[in-house]
């Protein structure tokens, strides 16, 4: 392999560790009162990385992993801790917003987070509006819209655009979802100039261990 492609994949490899979080993996419902959940999310930017040499261009696909754990505050909001990609931690609270207590019923939430992200050079917001179908069988689609933005916090850290864009997945699993199979889209400019395109495609899974638990009883 060309030594300076090389070093470009490698470079990859560390950007990656501050990708955006752009998976959400949440229904309209918050989780029960007294209750913890466990989500490990594992996303796929396609294409993430464009790099050219004097002989080739080429793209590369950006991974993601996240793990969140969210703590039922009452019927009706949670609060949710979020380690985005080893570098930077988000803490966020969400709301249900529409719907019944009842479970079989559609529901709409708000998610608001912040925090620090890309080793903590850039402070975190994001706003999620989620609304799924009623949870009572095995499937549970889901979608919303999804707004997020960095603010530098120093001199080297780079200044960036919002990133806004829509979601949609299913919950596989009953109420408590052992697998959440999500696409999103997404208008991110590059502020690296990375990518040529700024409509990003992200497709991820997330696992819910719970939902896992109670799949294999």
């Amino acid at each position: 392999m060309n030594p300076r492609l090389a070093a470009l994949l490698c470079l990859t490899l560390l950007l990656a560790v501050g990708c955006t979080p752009y998976s959400v993996a949440h229904s309209g419902r918050t989780t029960p009162v007294g209750a913890r959940n466990a989500t490990y999310l594992l996303s796929v930017v396609p294409g993430g990385a464009r790099y050219e040499t004097d002989s080739m261009t080429s793209s590369h696909a950006i991974p993601g992993i996240d793990m969140e754990q969210r703590f039922g505050l009452d019927d009706r909001s949670d609060f949710g801790v979020r380690i985005n990609a080893l570098s930077g931690v988000i803490a966020s609270y969400k709301r249900r917003i529409g719907g019944t207590e009842d479970p079989a019923d559609a529901a709409m939430a708000l998610l608001v987070g912040a925090g620090f992200v890309n080793l903590g050079q850039h402070a975190h917001g994001e706003v999620t509006l989620i609304r799924s179908a009623g949870e009572g069988g095995q499937l549970t689609p889901y979608g919303g819209f999804r707004a997020l933005q960095v603010i530098p916090l120093n001199n080297t850290a780079v200044s960036d655009k919002p990133t806004v864009g829509v979601f949609g997945g299913t919950r596989v699993g009953g109420k408590d979802g052992g697998l959440s199979l999500e696409l999103g889209v997404f208008y991110d400019r590059s502020a690296l100039g990375l990518r040529r395109n700024d409509l990003v495609i992200v497709p991820s899974i997330s696992v819910h261990t719970e939902g896992l638990i109670k799949l294999f009883r």
